[in-house]
């Protein structure tokens, strides 16, 4: 279901612009298919503290951690996020690695270390969330609540910001340093853990579970 590339070339620029805007426009179709039946999308910035080594080996570190982060919040969202029955409920994220432009964050500008630890090498992503487990006040009140929780190890600062207008600007934002060639089709990083993107069964009937809707209607939508 998420849109892959076909080649696992390191080259760069191996891949044509067509190819990489082919990409992006699947992922933006599977956001607004989330949105649309009534699914949260914030875009993500992950910053991080002073990592060793190049920047082809602070992706390996930067991807360890929000996988890290990742897993503890599936772990707060639903009770047992390992069970079928949890599956339709978890978060689903994508993560591309990313050289800092004017944040995210309204009517700021990035910070000094922003754009100084890691040369401004950070993870920034969507993420799909609902309000049909344990997580019910949407993430950015969440994450901010309990930024302790989130913020360690590695991970220096998180930014959040929801998705309020067109999905298709969030994700090639996230996505732009495709376009740029900083970044390639393999650095990116999908977490679904339990596979809820790939169910559609399970992903409707959580959402019609969550919204009372009946089943005979809820059976004629699409995902």
């Amino acid at each position: 279901m998420f849109p892959r590339a076909s080649n696992t070339d390191d080259n760069y620029g191996f891949h044509s612009t067509p190819h990489l805007q082919a990409i992006i426009d699947g992922y933006a179709k599977l956001v607004k298919e989330f949105l649309d039946i009534g699914w949260d999308g914030y875009l993500f910035s992950v910053m991080f503290h002073q990592l060793a080594g190049s920047k082809e080996t602070m992706k390996p570190q930067m991807k360890q951690e929000v996988e890290r982060l990742y897993n503890y919040l599936a772990t707060r969202m639903v009770r047992n996020p390992r069970s079928p029955r949890w599956a339709g409920y978890l978060p689903v994220g994508v993560f591309v690695p990313d050289f800092p432009v004017p944040k995210i964050r309204k009517s700021k500008k990035s910070t000094i270390a922003d754009v100084s630890v890691n040369d401004g090498l950070h993870m920034g992503g969507i993420v799909l969330g609902n309000r049909w487990g344990r997580v019910r006040t949407g993430l950015k009140k969440h994450l901010k609540e309990y930024e302790d929780e989130y913020v360690r190890g590695k991970i220096r600062q998180i930014y959040v910001k929801p998705i309020t207008h067109d999905p298709r600007n969030a994700v090639e934002y996230t996505f732009k340093s495709l376009l740029r060639r900083t970044s390639t089709p393999d650095d990116v990083l999908v977490l679904d853990w339990g596979g809820s993107a790939h169910r559609p069964d399970v992903l409707r009937e959580a959402v019609r579970k969550a919204r009372g809707r009946d089943r005979t209607i809820w059976a004629s939508c699409s995902l």
